[in-house]
């Protein structure tokens, strides 16, 4: 399927259903954000449905480093993952029983490589450890959506406290 095959009740259906939130994903990440290279924070209810969706680019994502005294200006360097996120997944905290579905988009192959399963695992630590319950992490190729695999992750880390 593709978002051209959403039901139309499919914002009263729970992003939970990994056909139905690739879907969506395919609906909400255009061509240009898989071209440019962005994350989209899918924000759920308690009831794991749709309410919006915030996109930013990667490159928002980045800490610009102070020159040294006399040097050019360096270009954006990304900071690490788990810090770019945190400022992003924080404020849903605020929002009590929701929940968080979080996708990745980028030029790259249909296939997961090991810049995705560390923005995934980021994903689960940070989330984890905010309190946010993160629903899935989807990769958005220029071919494919498909979900990380991050079943791993989330066996291995300790829950929040």
């Amino acid at each position: 399927m593709t978002f051209t095959d959403l039901p139309k009740n499919w914002r009263r259906r729970p992003l939970t259903d990994p056909r139905l939130a690739a879907d969506v994903v395919d609906l909400y990440c255009s061509a240009g954000d898989r071209q440019r290279g962005t994350v989209t924070l899918f924000i759920c209810d308690e009831r794991d449905r749709f309410r919006g969706a915030v996109v930013i680019d990667l490159c928002d994502l980045a800490v610009e480093p102070l020159p040294k005294r006399g040097a050019a200006p360096q270009t954006a360097r990304p900071t690490g993952r788990a810090a770019a996120l945190r400022p992003v997944i924080k404020p849903l905290q605020v929002f009590p029983g929701g929940a968080l579905m979080l996708a990745l988009s980028r030029s790259g192959p249909s296939t997961t490589t090991a810049a995705d399963r560390e923005w995934a695992d980021a994903a689960v630590r940070v989330s984890r450890s905010l309190g946010v319950r993160l629903l899935g992490f989807y990769l958005a190729s220029r071919d494919a959506v498909f979900p990380a695999d991050v079943t791993t992750a989330v066996a291995d880390l300790p829950a929040a406290a």
